[in-house]
């Protein structure tokens, strides 16, 4: 269970969440929708304890913060390391190119970065640089290196974002799929309803700066917020 109870920030006196709360149940995959600009990547990263509240507080029973894993929308990648040192990131720490690594560390490690990169499709590319990928590919190194340590808490920040849609489906195909092999927490942040709505087990819909909504799709249809169903109804067909 992970639970953010009245959670406030601002940035330069703009007031962004507003006592927002929130709930995840343990194994849930849920997705976080609203108006760009609304708060939803702040929420995400004060959820990952990358950004600190102004006040409020989030409790959680993950595992601690090593059990946090957040991917940001922009994938983050570190342009100097091959695909495999990206991925290998959160297994050695940042401290040295996992390639550099010795005897069973390098063992375990290698089998775990390798095991992941299968599961993508990009076991060919594990000594690319992130300069030589597509954003569909580069994306998914992103989502790999988010899983690769099988973290409890799984924060995906619009993964699909930007990408066409056969890449789109690529990406939220093995979102799921990764889900559903170890069951991590999930949280995904997209503005692809129409993907991210049949998959999720729960939706979440933060507008100004407040959580207003948090229910299952059959729940959204029935739900009368003028301003969100205007908004979800742009993106999805909620009487289909």
């Amino acid at each position: 269970m992970l639970e953010a109870r009245e959670i406030r920030k601002s940035f330069k006196g703009h007031s962004v969440l507003k006592g927002t709360s929130l709930s995840l149940e343990n194994s849930s995959l849920s997705g976080l929708i609203g108006p760009s600009g609304g708060g939803k990547s702040v929420l995400l990263k004060i959820l990952g304890s990358v950004v600190r509240p102004d006040s409020g507080e989030v409790s959680r029973n993950s595992g601690g913060e090593a059990s946090i894993s957040l991917m940001f929308q922009e994938g983050a990648l570190f342009d100097s390391l091959s695909v495999f040192d990206n991925v290998a990131f959160p297994l050695v720490s940042g401290k040295v190119p996992a390639s550099s690594l010795k005897g069973a560390v390098r063992d375990e490690v290698q089998e775990k970065v390798t095991a992941v990169l299968g599961r993508v499709g990009l076991t060919k590319a594990a000594h690319k640089m992130p300069a030589q990928l597509s954003g569909g590919m580069r994306r998914r190194v992103s989502l790999a290196r988010a899983l690769v340590a099988r973290p409890r808490l799984v924060l995906l920040d619009d993964p699909t974002a930007g990408l066409d849609p056969v890449a789109s489906s690529v990406i939220m195909n093995l979102i799921v799929e990764l889900h559903r092999e170890y069951l991590p927490t999930t949280l995904m942040v997209s503005h692809d309803l129409r993907r991210l709505f049949p998959v999720v087990d729960k939706i979440h819909a933060l507008f100004n700066g407040q959580i207003c909504f948090s229910g299952t799709l059959e729940e959204l249809k029935q739900f009368e917020d003028p301003l969100l169903r205007r908004f979800a109804s742009c993106r999805y067909d909620l009487d289909g």
